[in-house]
């Protein structure tokens, strides 16, 4: 009976994807009835598909139109597998789809432009996990500190581009101040980090992006303020730290291990 269900069940999702199968045998009643039913659930889950992206992705939307976008969530949920029960979830891949999607080819800052949007989904939908604060650090043995190992808030990403994806993403905000640019080149480096109740990003300067990256990789603070140093010669820790703090950027600190301690 299990195994029935499974085939039923099997058959009924291959015909909400595809047109060519349409598993009418499954409904009861006339079969031009049963063809308007199926077509009603297909409906549907377009319908969802499109919500979910909609949700995720509203300036994506903005920029390629509605009905464009409607028939774009209709081809990516066709072709991608889904098994999550969190529709929050389902537009995870949609960045890689759009890097290959042909109908936006002339257009290929878009794939950037969702992943910065779907940083700010994850950040929004993420954890409340309370950040470091400077307390916090400030009760670390400051002659250890160099070698402690810094983690980034869950919901902190790092966005880099090279195309200017936070100008495009700023002039889709209600309270936009600035305009949506004519060239869409040019190089970004933005923060995606929920200071408070609202996810939001920022620009980075090459030396913060440079520390911020070490420490997600596992490099020691020290380490990581030296590569900032490397890229931005008047790069302030003393300025950058404080402003990371106050931003939540920072879960919590690993102090290095004593020579004979175990980690």
């Amino acid at each position: 009976m299990a195994d029935e269900l499974a085939a039923i069940q099997r058959r009924m999702a291959d015909g909400l994807l595809d047109t060519e199968a349409d598993p009418v045998e499954l409904f009861r009643g006339p079969p031009a009835a049963t063809a308007k039913r199926l077509a009603l659930y297909r409906g549907n889950l377009t319908a969802n598909w499109h919500r979910a992206l909609a949700g995720a992705y509203p300036v994506v939307e903005a920029l390629v139109g509605e009905s464009f976008f409607h028939a774009l969530a209709r081809r990516y949920g066709r072709s991608h597998d889904y098994r999550e029960g969190d529709l929050n979830r389902f537009g995870a891949a949609l960045p890689d789809f759009l890097a290959d999607f042909e109908p936006l080819a002339g257009q290929p800052y878009m794939a950037d432009v969702a992943r910065l949007e779907w940083a700010l989904h994850v950040a929004h939908y993420g954890s409340d996990a309370a950040p470091m604060t400077l307390a916090v650090l400030a009760a670390l043995d400051p002659q250890s500190l160099a070698d402690a190992r810094i983690r980034l808030h869950p919901n902190v990403a790092l966005v880099a581009s090279t195309w200017a994806i936070g100008r495009i993403w700023r002039a889709h905000q209600p309270e936009a101040t600035e305009t949506l640019p004519s060239d869409p080149r040019g190089g970004c480096r933005l923060i995606v980090h929920r200071p408070r109740w609202r996810a939001e990003c920022r620009a980075a300067t090459a030396g913060e992006f440079a520390a911020l990256q070490s420490l997600a990789n596992g490099e020691c603070l020290g380490d990581a303020l030296e590569r900032a140093a490397a890229v931005q010669a008047d790069f302030d820790p003393g300025g950058a730290i404080p402003r990371w703090l106050e931003e939540g950027l920072w879960l919590a600190a690993t102090p290095p291990t004593r020579q004979g301690e175990h980690p």
